[in-house]
């Protein structure tokens, strides 16, 4: 078990580094179409599509590597002041509660919605360039599914903690 963790930690922690460099090519791209535009009157229709789908991946690709860091936003007026067997008690049972079912389901609703866009090769409505769209949705959902096992893997961790004291 403590092999497998080890294994979606570290697909997490690669996926955040690469993720992280998305950004860097979401403001080389905006600076070229500020500098077409306005330089040479040359304005791209690719550009607004392409940095809304980098950005978005961007986000979602980072959100198992956010989680494997703690760096979720948390509102913890109780919680900081509870022993830390207590906040693993707390996280497995909201995790149980709330996180498996919530992202358990966007898997379930996810699958078809993506497999449907690459069955018809879905195509953007929203621009004259029309870039297709099923990559965009199937990043999506891997980003969902890395965030899912981040949470199974800080889940195991906080039951390990509450009965051994200690988190693998």
């Amino acid at each position: 078990m403590k092999t497998l963790l080890s294994a979606i930690d570290r697909l997490n922690m690669l996926v955040g580094e690469f993720s992280k460099w998305l950004i860097v090519v979401v403001a080389v791209i905006m600076t070229y179409d500020v500098v077409m535009r306005y330089a040479f009157n040359d304005p791209s229709i690719w550009v607004f599509d392409i940095s809304y789908m980098l950005g978005g991946a961007f986000f979602a690709l980072g959100m198992g590597y956010t989680l494997l860091k703690e760096s979720h936003v948390r509102v913890d007026v109780f919680y900081s002041y509870l022993s830390k067997r207590n906040q693993a008690i707390v996280d497995v049972v909201l995790t149980a509660l709330l996180f498996f079912p919530t992202f358990g389901l966007l898997i379930f609703y996810l699958v078809p919605f993506v497999y449907d866009s690459w069955i018809t090769s879905e195509k953007s409505l929203i621009s004259f360039w029309r870039p297709v769209m099923y990559p965009f949705k199937a990043v999506f959902l891997i980003s969902v599914i890395l965030l899912f096992l981040q949470g199974f893997s800080d889940f195991i961790r906080n039951i390990q903690f509450i009965f051994e004291g200690e988190k693998s």
